[in-house]
C-alpha cells in the first residue's frame, strides 16, 4: 500500500490540505504502507520555495513524516512536477500517436470515448458512476507545452506506484478523466477515496470568511501540535465510544479510511481551543514551566532574568490550569516581569472606593508584619481582615487584585501576591493606597 499528498506551493499550507495529509499518513501507517510527499508545482508563476518550505515545516511540526518524496528523496528524483515537464510531454505525444489524443490550437486534448461509463468503488462514497457523455475532450498539454493538473497528477501517481488516492471531494468530478488516462496507459487503477470538505460552523465551505485557515495561523495563536493533530483526526472520522482526546499511537491503532464519513466535517474553532486547553493542562509541570518561559522570553524578545524566573515558577502551575492557548500566557503574568508596571485605569476606576482603600491599607500593614510569607498565611490574613473591617470579598479582593496585578483578570489572587514576593506586593499596594 502506498499513499501520497501532493500540495501545490502557491500559498501557505491550508488546514484542509493538512487534514488530507494526516488521513493519508494515518492510513499508510495503520496498514504498514508507505507515505509519499510530492510537490505539484506546475503553476510555476505562483509557486515558490517559501511555500514549499512552509509545507515541509508544518508537516514536521504536526508530526507527519514520510518515506519518500520532497527532501527525503527516493527513486524519482526531487519529487517536483516542475522538473518532470519532459516526461509529461512524452506521454502526451505518445497518446497522440496512439490516436487517443489530438492537437487543438497548439494544445493537446485527450479524446474522451463517447457512450461509455466510468465506474469505481470509492472508499468513502461507495459505488460511483459517471456517464462520459457529460465529459468533454479535455486538455492534457497546454499550447505552451506545460501539463495540466489532470496529466501531471495522473502520470505521477502511475510512476510513483500510488495504490490508494485519498483526496478532497472537490476533485471527485475529475476522477473519471484520471481513470481514462490510466486506462489509456495500461496502468493499474488505484483505489480512490474522496474525503469530505471542511465547513465552518455556519455550514459554508471553510474559507477566508472564517478567518485565516493556514496551519501557520493556528501555530501563531498558540496551538500545540498535538492538539491540532488530535482535532484534525476528528474532522470526518472518530475512533468510537465517544473518545475525543487521544495520541498518535491510539490513532494508528484505530484509523481506517473505510470509517470516514462522506458528509462535510465542521471545523469548530471553539472546540479546538477547548481541546488545546485540555492538552496544556495535561503537560507535566516542569515541562510546562520550561515551555512557558521559552514562550514568554520569545514574546518580550529577551532572556528572562533569574528573579523573573523565580517569580514565574511560583505562579505558572496556577496559570497552566487557566489557559486555552499559549498566547493566553503573557497577559496573565505581565505583572511579574521586570517591565514598566501598567495599571489598567478602567479596571482601577471600577474597583477603587473609600471602603476598598481602607482594606488596602489594613492588608498592607498585615503583610508588612507577616513573618511567614506563604499562600496560606496571605489568604488567612486577607480573609480575617474582611471580617474585621466588614468589607465584602468582592470589594476587598478585587481592589487588591488590580493594585497588585494591574488588572481584574489575573491568576488566583493569593498565589499572585505570593509569586510577586513580600517586598513587591508592599510596593504595589503602596502605589495605589489613597490613589482615589
Amino acid at each position: 500500500m502506498k499513499l501520497r499528498i501532493a500540495p501545490s506551493p502557491t500559498g501557505y499550507l491550508h488546514i484542509g490540505n493538512a487534514r488530507t495529509a494526516l488521513f493519508n499518513w494515518l492510513y499508510a501507517r495503520a496498514n504498514n504502507g508507505k507515505f509519499l510527499v510530492r510537490i505539484d508545482d506546475t503553476d510555476t508563476a505562483r509557486s515558490s520555495d517559501e511555500y514549499i518550505q512552509d509545507i515541509v515545516k508544518n508537516f514536521k511540526w504536526l508530526g507527519i513524516d514520510w518515506d519518500e518524496g520532497i527532501e527525503v528523496g527516493g527513486p524519482h528524483g526531487e519529487y517536483k512536477q516542475s522538473l518532470r515537464f519532459e516526461r509529461y510531454r512524452e506521454i502526451a505525444e505518445s497518446l497522440v500517436e496512439k490516436n487517443l489524443a489530438y492537437e487543438d490550437d497548439g494544445a493537446i486534448r485527450f479524446k474522451v470515448p463517447s457512450e461509455k461509463e466510468i465506474t469505481f468503488q470509492d472508499i468513502t462514497r461507495g459505488s460511483m458512476k459517471f456517464n462520459l457523455n457529460d465529459v468533454e475532450d479535455f486538455i492534457i498539454l497546454r499550447s505552451d507545452k506545460s501539463p495540466t493538473y489532470h496529466l501531471a497528477s495522473t502520470i505521477d501517481d502511475i510512476d510513483y506506484e500510488i495504490t490508494t488516492i485519498a483526496r478532497g471531494e472537490d476533485i471527485l468530478s475529475s476522477t473519471p478523466k484520471h481513470i481514462l488516462l490510466m486506462q489509456a496507459l495500461d496502468a493499474d487503477i488505484p483505489t480512490f477515496c474522496h474525503l469530505p470538505l471542511l465547513f465552518g460552523p455556519d455550514g459554508k465551505k471553510l474559507s477566508k470568511r472564517h478567518g485565516d485557515t493556514s496551519v501557520n495561523t493556528f501555530k501563531d495563536k498558540g496551538l500545540l501540535p498535538e492538539a491540532l493533530f488530535n482535532y484534525m483526526c476528528l474532522l470526518g472520522w472518530a475512533p468510537g465510544n465517544d473518545i475525543e482526546i487521544f495520541n498518535r499511537d491510539f490513532a494508528f491503532s484505530k484509523f481506517d479510511l473505510n470509517n470516514v464519513l462522506p458528509n462535510p466535517a465542521i471545523f469548530d474553532t471553539t472546540k479546538l481551543l477547548w481541546m488545546n486547553g485540555q492538552y496544556i493542562r495535561n503537560i507535566e509541570s516542569n515541562k510546562f514551566i520550561a515551555m512557558a518561559m521559552d514562550k514568554i522570553s520569545h514574546n518580550i524578545e529577551r532572556e528572562l532574568f533569574d528573579n523573573e524566573k523565580g517569580r514565574l515558577k511560583k505562579i505558572l502551575p496556577s496559570v497552566q490550569e487557566r489557559l486555552e492557548t499559549l498566547n493566553d500566557l503573557k497577559p496573565q503574568i505581565d505583572f511579574l516581569l521586570d517591565e514598566p508596571f501598567m495599571l489598567n485605569k478602567e479596571d482601577w476606576d471600577s474597583v477603587n472606593s473609600n471602603e476598598g482603600q481602607e482594606y488596602l491599607m489594613a492588608v498592607r500593614e498585615k503583610i508588612k508584619n507577616l513573618d511567614e510569607f506563604t499562600v496560606e498565611t496571605i489568604e488567612t490574613l486577607m480573609r480575617d481582615e474582611l471580617k474585621i473591617i466588614g468589607v465584602k470579598p468582592k470589594i476587598g479582593f478585587q481592589i487588591v487584585r488590580v493594585s497588585v496585578t494591574g488588572t481584574k483578570i489575573s491568576p488566583p489572587l493569593f498565589e499572585s501576591i505570593f509569586a510577586l514576593g513580600k517586598n513587591g506586593a508592599l510596593a504595589r499596594l503602596a502605589e495605589t493606597i489613597e490613589k482615589l
